[in-house]
This record gives structure tokens, sequence and C-alpha cells, in this order.
């Protein structure tokens, strides 16, 4: 990314005198295999009640009469249409969304409908994790997620009911990425 936009992307929430240091955007590869294997995954609910409701007959038999043919293009009409909103939501998902670190703290901007910012101060992080799932495996883009901890947001795991706020999803070079960050944190730490 250029330098230049750096600033103006983030300037909503920048402090005086804070500088962006360097920017990433997720890996579009990695994304859209995780955005479209999800949404499948959530299609497979619209399909299995009304097939087996369009077939059954009140006698407990199994028919591809009108009602069955009603049901099926009822179902293909809602299954486009929430293709059409989840590529949709992806887009703008993919769009909207950076990760950033600058001489204080880690930034990220997203959003799907606004931007929205959330940031975690250098002094705050107290825990680091690098995420590298099967898919980033079978994608083999080098990428990963990245999670931030602090003492108000903990990094849990993913059957914790508790989302983690501070992570960089599907990020390219995820070990060399969270170095660079740690790097910088300890020349802070040292400079002090």
């Amino acid at each position: 990314m250029q330098e230049k936009n750096w600033e103006e992307m983030f300037e909503p929430v920048l402090e005086k005198g804070e500088k962006v240091l360097k920017v990433y955007k997720p890996n579009k590869a990695k994304f859209m295999w995780f955005w479209w294997l999800t949404g499948l995954f959530s299609i497979v609910w619209i399909w299995v009640l009304p097939w087996t409701a369009g077939m059954l007959t009140e006698d407990g038999g199994v028919e591809f009469g009108r009602r069955f043919w009603i049901v099926f293009w009822v179902t293909v009409g809602i299954t486009v249409g929430f293709l059409l909103i989840w590529w949709l939501c992806g887009h703008l998902w993919y769009k909207n969304r950076y990760y950033a670190y600058s001489d204080k703290r880690i930034l990220i901007r997203a959003g799907i409908i606004g931007i929205d910012y959330k940031s975690l101060e250098f002094k705050s992080l107290t825990a680091t994790i690098v995420k590298v799932s099967l898919l980033d495996k079978l994608v083999r883009k080098d990428t990963g997620t990245i999670r931030f901890g602090s003492p108000s947001s903990p990094v849990q795991s993913i059957f914790s009911s508790h989302s983690n706020q501070y992570t960089f999803d599907h990020i390219k070079a995820p070990y060399a990425t969270l170095k660079e960050i740690k790097e910088l944190i300890n020349t802070k730490d040292d400079s002090k």
C-alpha cells in the first residue's frame, strides 16, 4: 500500500502525533475460500426442511407432485437471494478491512455497512496467538490469523462464548507480521 494513504485511512482514530507504520490487507484468496465455504455450509439448512416437507405426503409416502415443485422453486429463490446477499456482504467486508500498527497501538478498520475502528494500545497488549488453520494450509498462501489479547479482551479458545475483538484475519505471513509488531513493542519498552 502507498504510505500517503495510511494516515488518511486511519485518520478518524489517530491521536495527535501518532504515525501509522504499516498497513495490511487480508489475503484475498484465503478470504474468498473461507467466505464461500462458510456460505455453502450455511445454506444446507435451507434445503433440508423444504425437500423433506415437499416430498412427504400425509400418509408417509414420497411424492414429487405440485407441492414438491412449489417448495423446490421457493427454496431455489431463497438460496439465490441468500447467496447474492452473502456475496455483497463478503465484498464489502473485504473492501473495508485493513489492519495496521502505529507507533502506539494496533488498529483495525472494518465494516460492512459503515466503517468501524478498533484499537489496542501496546501497553495493554498481554497475549498473542497465531493460528494457522487447515484451510490456510490447503490454500497454500502462507496465511493465518493473529489474535491479540488484553486484560479486558482476553484471548480464549474458539469454543468460548467470548469473541476476541482484536484479530488480524486471513493475513499473509502471520508469524513474520507478529514478529515485526513485537520487535516494535520491545524497542519502545527498551527506550523508556
